[in-house]
């Protein structure tokens, strides 16, 4: 792994939205960690550069190329351009270790994790906590903890084999200490238990009580978005019980009657539960933005012919969702506005079919879990107009509704992908006129990524599982 000039993390911050001033300040560029954490103002811009680095520079990591991705291993869209630069690779599931998109997701991923942890240790070392107060402090360092954490969930989602199938699978190198000149980057790999371990630590609920409550927070941790990936997490161990009591700890945000409106301007709403923001300063490259890739028809399409919309009560024309994000088989989901459409990670309508999927797992829950469906569903289509009856659903039929109706809701949002993986299901695809059909089991070495070539140089002990 290479390592990081601490300074870059007040860079990605200016880059985003701090104050103009700063950049009139004399030598604004030779700052310290003395200096940055010795002052209040300076400490909150490093603490916002630790989003904006989980975005990834041009919007590499989750705030663009890798969230695509995410819907690029799945099943509901395909990929007409055989361009290995937008990802036609993952989507033929022939990911190597020099593939683009790898080493991208890789650099990312741990920048994020080695930049918060410098700051987690900074902040420590240098006292921060009597500069701006002792609370504040607690919620800088549960934000940076957030962070880390959901970096290390999208990490894992791709280096290593479901949780389900194999929680003692060899991952990924678990690094928790700041690396801050060269010489450190050897790490061993560890497993899936301990990486999921750790992401749960971050997410203790002591550190989830200092974080704001406030719903009118979308760009930065909030308890509930610490809560939506803990949720996340206790679905991927079929952890049902721990699942349903973070999702109903939840609570201020509403489905909001339009579904298309919290992808306009100002790109979030009440459902929003926490998103990545972009700004004229700050947006996508080329080959990066959500837009480029599905809403010009020329790179990726949906597949109607073997996704989720190929299924007779997921494509019905009076469907709010079909109506505002299908036109021809393209997804108008992410709107041509310069690029600056923010990125959802989390909202409130995975909350509902995160706890409809965790009900329906659960004896004596069936009943809660059609009304979690229920209330999704019924947001965009009436019964009048609907011919799926959701009242006579149970078992494997219920279970299935909502994977369906999951796959429908969040097209486009970097979900299906992890929920295959998750559930420990093949990867099957109809595939595209380029690619022709793809079927991947999940224990083929094609089904996660190969740790990526920088890294195997960097790392010698890359190949190794800590005892």
């Amino acid at each position: 792994m290479k390592n990081f000039v601490f300074i870059s993390i007040i860079l990605s911050a200016l880059l985003c939205s701090c104050d103009e001033s700063f950049l009139d300040q004399d030598k604004p560029l030779v700052s310290t960690e003395a200096v940055i954490f010795t002052d209040a103002k300076k400490t909150e811009m490093a603490l916002l550069g630790l989003y904006t680095t989980l975005k990834g520079n041009n919007c590499d990591f989750m705030g663009g190329k890798t969230y695509i991705v995410f819907d690029a291993i799945g099943d509901d869209l395909m990929d007409l351009d055989p361009n290995g630069v937008t990802l036609f690779n993952t989507f033929i599931m022939q990911v190597m270790p020099t593939t683009t998109e790898n080493g991208l997701a890789w650099y990312y991923g741990y920048l994020a994790i080695n930049r918060a942890n410098v700051f987690i240790e900074s902040m420590e070392a240098f006292k921060t906590s009597e500069i701006i107060g002792s609370d504040l402090a607690k919620q800088y360092i549960a934000e940076a903890k957030f962070v880390r954490a959901l970096a290390y969930y999208y990490l894992v989602q791709l280096y290593s084999q479901p949780y389900k199938l194999n929680k003692t699978a060899k991952a990924i190198p678990l690094r928790l200490t700041a690396i801050k000149e060269n010489g450190h980057s050897n790490q061993a790999c560890t497993t899936n238990a301990k990486i999921y371990e750790t992401i749960l630590n971050d997410l203790s609920d002591a550190e989830i009580k200092v974080l704001p409550a406030s719903a009118s927070i979308k760009s930065r941790a909030t308890q509930a978005a610490a809560l939506m990936l803990k949720m996340r997490v206790y679905m991927n161990m079929e952890n049902w019980q721990a699942a349903i009591s973070a999702g109903e700890a939840i609570s201020g945000y509403q489905l909001v009657a339009d579904v298309a409106a919290q992808f306009a301007t100002p790109f979030y709403t009440n459902e929003s539960i926490f998103s990545f923001s972009q700004s004229s300063n700050d947006r996508p490259n080329t080959q990066r933005s959500p837009w480029e890739y599905y809403s010009t028809g020329k790179i990726w399409v949906i597949d109607k012919k073997g996704g989720v919309m190929s299924k007779p009560n997921y494509s019905l024309a009076k469907d709010k969702r079909v109506i505002a994000f299908d036109k021809d088989g393209i997804l108008l989901k992410f709107p041509n506005t310069d690029k600056l459409n923010w990125i959802p990670i989390f909202r409130f309508a995975e909350t509902k079919l995160n706890l409809a999927e965790c009900y329906a797992q659960t004896n004596g829950r069936e009943a809660d879990a059609r009304t979690a469906l229920s209330d999704v569903r019924r947001r965009s289509i009436a019964v009048a107009d609907d011919p799926l009856d959701i009242s006579a659903l149970s078992g494997a039929a219920l279970k299935e509704a909502i994977s369906n109706e999951r796959r429908l809701e969040f097209l486009g949002e970097g979900i299906r992908g992890i929920d295959i993986r998750r559930k420990g299901e093949p990867f099957v695809k109809a595939g595209s006129p380029i690619s022709g059909p793809i079927n991947v089991t999940p224990d083929s070495p094609f089904a996660i990524w190969p740790i990526p070539e920088d890294e195997r140089v960097n790392n010698s002990l890359w190949d190794q599982l800590e005892p």
